[in-house]
């Protein structure tokens, strides 16, 4: 059984495309869907501990490999924590470059 806190960040993300077709169970937004879904983790206060691009190509979306990630600093108290690892995706997102911006979804892992 899933827990609040799970079902309400699978709420979030699950206004993406699912990526269950290749066999992952997450789903890919768009960069407009991304930055909104990063705001919505602010107010709950949820971290992103990296994320990964997705690409649509020949009508599949799928990893490209491109990502990044934010781990928790020794001592970093989780609040702080929390605000560095969203503005990190953000910066992250609103930075990516790819060759057709149309073709490209970001798929976070977040944190508890």
């Amino acid at each position: 059984m899933k827990t609040v806190w799970s079902s309400k960040i699978d709420d979030i993300l699950n206004s993406g495309h699912s990526l269950s077709g290749i066999g992952v169970n997450n789903w890919a937004l768009e960069k407009s869907e991304a930055l909104n879904a990063l705001i919505k983790f602010t107010e709950l206060q949820v971290p992103v501990l990296g994320g990964d691009v997705c690409e649509l190509i020949n009508g599949v979306i799928q990893y490209n490999y491109d990502n990044w990630y934010c781990e928790q600093m020794q001592g970093e108290p989780k609040t702080d924590f929390i605000i560095r690892s969203i503005e990190k995706a953000k910066e992250y997102i609103e930075n990516y470059k790819g060759k057709d911006p149309d073709k490209i979804f970001f798929a976070f892992v977040p944190g508890v």
